[in-house]
């Protein structure tokens, strides 16, 4: 395999292998509209789950029927690794109908919403803070208002909530960036700068508090009552910083890292929310099989010539082990690809459905000590099909570009003051 083999990617839900490990114990569980029981298997051991969840557009009563058809599994420790499980048919055959409607009191409320979001956007209904009240990234940066922060691979609607799709003149979407401060989205700078960008007339603007990208407003039925994100924002940009030693046609994506200044400054609320950058003065001890986790939508990415993956119109999840730079250095050296010292890895899990998440995304680590999720690392290029064992993704250094980014950041606020 050459290098060729190793792609720039933007992956959630690209391919489904069959799995060489023994399956979990299997416990039965209920499927909505159906008498027969069915039973929680791995996501990509479903066929039934894949056909309805791979396709390009999902209406708020199939994203309802797929949320919970998700088993529920407990996390007994940090560490523990584990693949998403969904209620399959037990003869594995398809679901009988994969829709659940509202309920009648809730579709009331949901039409109600629609038509309010036809005549005029709502505006943002919940304002936790304004930036002109002196926020507090390091207290209040990485916070989010969900505490289901585990389980399932579809994300809730306000989970992540530093999210960022990044839409292209085009109308592609391609890549994903994390909100850092009221008007900064840190990116990689091949979401940003090069040939696949230029054939996509470069970037438009950049889209917050999104979950599905095909219907307006996002709405879920919870027990008792129905939840509706806020309209989602486009904004556009006023200027992009590429890191200045950062060379597109590197064959290894070194300083793979850029940020996004944009044209006004954003209010907070329970669905747009900054994500914290590693502290220097305590930095992450990395241990090989940390959890990290990363989310997004699974666009098929800008500059992937080589294999076609699938997308996905919504947010999907998934936590994924760190492996060392000593062992994904020998991984990548039998590719001829070069690891360099301000990159990392992680993911290399065998029969994922679901890979590393969308190219300039976050790899984020939730810090229990403070209650926070941090941004270590950004989406770079990983090998071309997913869910490949032993073959993880590589990931930008956030924590070596720390003084880099804080010089951007102070650089646009001398800007705006003289």
């Amino acid at each position: 395999m050459q290098w060729a083999a190793l792609t720039l990617w933007a992956v959630l839900g690209c391919c489904s292998t069959q799995a060489e490990h023994p399956a979990p114990e299997r416990q039965a569980c209920d499927i909505p509209n159906e008498t027969k029981r069915g039973v929680c298997v791995q996501v990509s051991q479903c066929a039934a789950y894949l056909q309805v969840r791979n396709v390009t557009n999902l209406p708020a009563e199939k994203v309802n029927f797929l949320k919970k058809v998700q088993c529920e599994m407990e996390i007994h420790g940090e560490e523990d690794s584990y693949e998403s499980l969904v209620c399959c048919p037990a003869n594995g055959q398809d679901y009988l109908f994969p829709v659940l409607q509202f309920s009648k009191f809730e579709y009331r409320r949901f039409l109600d919403v629609t038509a309010r979001f036809k005549r005029k956007k709502l505006k943002r209904r919940i304002h936790t803070v304004e930036p002109s009240t002196g926020f507090n990234l390091l207290n209040e940066c990485g916070k989010q208002v969900t505490n289901r922060i585990y389980g399932g691979e579809i994300a809730e609607l306000d989970e992540y909530p530093w999210l960022a799709l990044l839409v292209y003149n085009s109308n592609d979407y391609g890549c994903s960036g994390a909100l850092i401060d009221d008007r900064h989205i840190l990116t990689a700078a091949h979401c940003v700068q090069g040939e696949g960008v230029r054939q996509r007339q470069g970037l438009k603007h950049v889209r917050l508090g999104e979950f599905n990208v095909k219907t307006e407003p996002d709405c879920i039925e919870e027990p008792n009552y129905l939840s509706c994100a806020d309209a989602a924002l486009d904004i556009g940009y006023e200027r992009i910083h590429v890191h200045p030693e950062y060379k597109e046609h590197s064959n290894y994506k070194f300083n793979d890292i850029a940020i996004i200044r944009l044209k006004h400054p954003v209010s907070f609320t329970h669905f747009v929310m900054p994500i914290c950058l590693p502290n220097n003065t305590s930095p992450l001890p990395l241990a090989e099989g940390q959890m990290f986790s990363v989310s997004g939508w699974g666009r098929t990415d800008l500059f992937n010539k080589y294999f076609i993956n699938i997308h996905s119109p919504i947010k999907l999840k998934l936590r994924i082990p760190y492996v060392s730079n000593e062992n994904c250095t020998k991984i990548l050296d039998m590719f001829g690809v070069r690891l360099g010292p301000k990159q990392l890895c992680a993911g290399g899990e065998y029969a994922k459905d679901t890979c590393a998440g969308d190219s300039g995304g976050p790899l984020m680590y939730f810090d229990r000590q403070h209650s926070r999720w941090v941004a270590y690392g950004v989406v770079s290029y990983g090998f071309t099909q997913c869910g490949m064992a032993g073959k993880p993704a590589v990931y930008t250094n956030v924590a070596e570009y720390t003084d880099w980014i804080a010089g951007v950041l102070q650089q646009q606020q001398q800007s705006a003051i003289s």
